[in-house]
């Protein structure tokens, strides 16, 4: 064996004398492995190189062990069958933990619970931690490592972020039962969107948690219409309390709209060219590590929705 400590065992040249010396023929060692018979015979020459030492005879087809090959072969059976202990144990401690996500109060009240359920059957030894911040902060965590992933609306990241979509849900506009604007039929929103009636119905909004989420703005700013609000009420659900209250129409994401939503408010679909889809998905940094925990959470959100 050479003194160059650089130099290492070749582990697949093991495997192969191991397999040889289990099945005690070289065509019988390649089938094992799924190599051809040269192939074996190649990293067994170069391992004995290695070693230094002959480890094996051919004599009637069959593989007759030296010395030095028992011990070996041996020594072998110990080392593979410590390996596989070692690579279940760094499973099983990958399977530990804590994993920190960091989102809004929407996305984790209507988007979350039935995957965080399911995530904690999979991997009940790892501590989920949700964490409710702004899209800025959001943002800052994931770049500083501070959290796994966070999850949020589609939008321009950082070079050193990626975005992984997970859903895309329409967004609607919600006003009472009985409203003025369904009197006559459920409109569409063309029909909504004129001065008059945007000045006559105001709006309703969340409190922003992305500085930078003009959409509505914008919407209404290509079609020459004033963004007149009378209310800002904090989350999405708050919001919701304050339109049943007759205090303006709204529009809400179809994530944060469910079906006893659907029956006390009116609802109206908001056309994907009036800018009424939504993507969500995951923000993650490019070099991050994806153990085992969350390459199975990425999978649920990425997964069919209960």
């Amino acid at each position: 064996m050479s003194d160059d400590s650089y130099r290492v065992m070749d582990l697949k040249a093991l495997r192969c004398f191991w397999a040889a010396a289990s099945q005690g023929s070289l065509t019988r060692a390649g089938i094992e492995l799924g190599i051809s018979e040269a192939a074996v015979s190649q990293r067994i020459r170069a391992l004995e190189g290695y070693l230094g030492v002959k480890l094996y005879e051919s004599r009637g087809g069959r593989l007759r062990l030296t010395s030095a090959g028992d011990r070996t072969f041996e020594m072998a059976i110990g080392l593979f069958s410590n390996l596989e202990d070692f690579e279940k144990n760094v499973a099983q401690e990958e399977a530990t933990g804590t994993l920190t996500l960091a989102s809004s109060e929407s996305i984790l009240r209507n988007l979350l619970p039935d995957v965080a359920q399911r995530f904690a059957e999979q991997f009940p030894l790892v501590r989920l931690r949700l964490r409710r911040r702004s899209v800025p902060d959001i943002l800052k965590l994931v770049r500083t490592n501070e959290v796994d992933a966070g999850i949020l609306i589609e939008r321009a990241l950082p070079e050193d972020l990626v975005f992984q979509p997970i859903r895309v849900y329409k967004s609607y506009l919600v006003c009472q039962r009985g409203h003025p604007l369904v009197r006559r039929g459920v409109p569409n929103i063309a029909e909504l969107l004129r001065e008059d009636i945007v000045r006559h119905y105001p709006l309703v909004v969340a409190e922003k948690d992305d500085p930078d989420d003009s959409k509505l703005e914008e919407t209404l700013a290509r079609h020459k219409l004033p963004f007149n609000v009378a209310l800002e009420a904090g989350t999405e659900e708050t919001l919701k309390y304050y339109v049943l209250r007759g205090l303006g129409v709204a529009v809400l994401s179809g994530m944060s709209l469910d079906d006893a939503d659907r029956k006390l408010f009116e609802v109206i679909e908001i056309p994907q060219e009036y800018g009424g889809d939504n993507t969500y998905g995951t923000v993650m940094r490019r070099d991050k590590h994806v153990s085992r925990p969350l390459r199975g959470l990425l999978g649920l959100l990425n997964g069919p929705p209960n």
